[in-house]
This record gives C-alpha cells, sequence and structure tokens, in this order.
C-alpha cells in the first residue's frame, strides 16, 4: 500500500511505462510476425494475392458507399458558399458556348 500521494503517482508513472514498453513490443513483434507471414517462400505469393484482392474489394465498397446517388446536388465545400443556394453559383454559358 502507499503512504503517501507522491508514491502512489510515481507508482502510476511506473505502471504507465511497463505497459507502454509492452505494448511497444507487441506492435514490434505482431508487425514482424507479418513480415513473416507475408514473404514466406513457398504462400507468400498467394498470400499477398489474396490481401491485393480483398483491399480491392474494400476500396470498391467504401467508394461505391461515398458515391453520391443520381439526382443529389454536389456537394459545396466553400465555406462561404455553404449557407447559399449552391444553383445561383453555377457558371454561365456566354453566347460562345463559354463558361464566364
Amino acid at each position: 500500500m502507499h503512504d503517501t500521494g507522491q508514491e502512489l503517482i510515481s507508482s502510476a508513472i511506473r505502471h504507465a511505462r511497463r505497459a507502454q514498453r509492452t505494448t511497444g513490443r507487441l506492435l514490434a513483434s505482431g508487425f514482424g510476425f507479418g513480415l513473416a507471414y507475408y514473404f514466406d517462400s513457398e504462400n507468400g505469393g498467394a498470400r499477398r494475392e489474396h490481401l491485393r484482392r480483398s483491399l480491392r474489394r474494400a476500396a470498391v465498397t467504401i467508394d461505391s458507399l461515398w458515391a453520391p446517388e443520381v439526382g443529389d446536388q454536389p456537394p459545396v465545400f466553400t465555406p462561404l458558399l455553404r449557407g447559399l443556394d449552391a444553383d445561383e453559383y453555377e457558371p454561365r454559358l456566354t453566347q460562345r458556348g463559354e463558361a464566364s
């Protein structure tokens, strides 16, 4: 048991540092295992190809989730135009068909 607040704080700091070192070691060994797993000579090529296909499918899924629906208004990113109607700021066509 800790007798003073200073001992309690010191003990808490020691435990936090130990947890931080342990977390770093776990991440480093996980990264090393991942490298060995994906770059082994026998099955590494198939694993990497499977990972690439999975990443492509995930990217397509994310793109489809963020794609605008048909008929949606284009987003207005300019902070000055957020409160205004975006249709007012479409480029106007001149007589020759060029945007002004």
